[in-house]
């Protein structure tokens, strides 16, 4: 056993016992906690699992599963998770493989048959994957804006993709029920979005007939020279005043990357003194929680509260609605 997870940790993958032998003292160390099964006939040391976070657990499941079947082509989300793309966690599963038409394959809780006539592949530490643009592809038109504006815009970020390539791309796409949804999606991709949670909000406001004029905008601070504030969206009022958007998760205030080594007290403070700058400028701040992304009329209501006007736009269909992936849970991580 030691040898076992010894070598899953160093190829960062999931154990996979091969011997009936094996599998019986797995089954008793998941039996007393110490081992986890993470997907079916993968296990994983429960302490070493749960210093992982969700989408580097899909990437442990998905080597895995590569070397138990070389031929797999895994695409949609779990290709962009794999790509190193934002991807909402609601995505992680089922893991995503591309099928041929026709195959007739079974899907389940834990895995998905996505047909794929001609997939373009390409292979990401052993593992076969759908390319990069054909993974945005899919993503976009197989789910709703809120879930694909993530991948697009840490795609443009990383300096993956240009946007002008990302324009041309879905022309080359010959079969495709959702290409309104995809163009829609690719013109919206925008890199200056610095997180998944901050292209989810944009994807729900721009859902709802709400596209901010701006992202990341930027405001010179009154009370220190040289220094600037910066908001997540702007929207402008017909009167020439603006609506600065906030999409406020909690990684900002306990993520080391993000606090600059300041404790939860001093983010809040500084988030205060912000925001008393921005209002000083006739500017009003709306926050937005990830929790109002579930509820579009709440963000709708806001919107038009604080004088914001409306463009008449209905999202683009989707073989998926954003109401029955936020039903979704986490199958993986099991203790039996």
């Amino acid at each position: 056993m030691t040898i076992l997870f010894a070598a899953a940790r160093r190829e960062r993958r999931c154990a996979r016992p091969q011997t009936k032998t094996d599998i019986r003292a797995i089954q008793r160390r998941v039996k007393h906690g110490t081992v986890i099964r993470a997907y079916r006939g993968l296990y994983a040391e429960t302490a070493y699992w749960n210093t992982l976070d969700v989408h580097e657990q899909v990437r442990h499941i998905v080597r895995a599963l590569a070397m138990q079947h070389p031929d797999w082509v895994f695409c949609g989300p779990t290709a962009a998770i794999m790509h190193g793309l934002d991807c909402s966690y609601r995505l992680a599963f089922p893991i995503c493989v591309a099928a041929r038409p026709g195959g007739g394959h079974r899907d389940t809780a834990d895995l998905a048959h996505c047909v794929v006539a001609y997939p373009e592949t390409t292979t990401i530490g052993h593992v076969k994957v759908t390319g990069l643009l054909r993974t945005l592809f899919d993503c976009a038109a197989g789910y709703p804006l809120r879930y694909s504006l993530g991948p697009l815009d840490s795609a443009l970020r990383l300096g993956l993709v240009s946007k002008t390539t990302l324009l041309a791309y879905p022309c080359s796409v010959k079969y495709t029920r959702h290409r309104q949804a995809v163009e829609r999606a690719f013109s919206l991709a925008d890199g200056r979005s610095e997180n998944g949670g901050e292209s989810e909000a944009r994807g729900v406001a721009c859902d709802c007939g709400y596209p901010p004029d701006d992202v990341q905008p930027q405001f010179p601070c009154l009370d220190e020279p040289g220094r600037t504030h910066r908001g997540d969206f702007l929207w402008k009022r017909k009167d020439g005043t603006l609506v600065v958007g906030e999409f406020d998760g909690t990684r900002k205030y306990v993520d080391p990357q993000m606090t600059s080594g300041r404790t939860i007290r001093e983010v809040v403070d500084e988030e205060r003194r912000r925001q008393q700058c921005l209002e000083r400028r006739r500017a009003v701040v709306l926050r937005m929680y990830h929790t109002d992304l579930d509820n579009p009329e709440r963000v709708v209501r806001q919107l038009d509260a604080l004088g914001v006007s409306r463009r008449h736009t209905s999202p683009s269909p989707t073989r998926h609605t954003a109401y029955s992936i936020a039903r979704r849970r986490r199958p993986y991580a099991r203790s039996r």
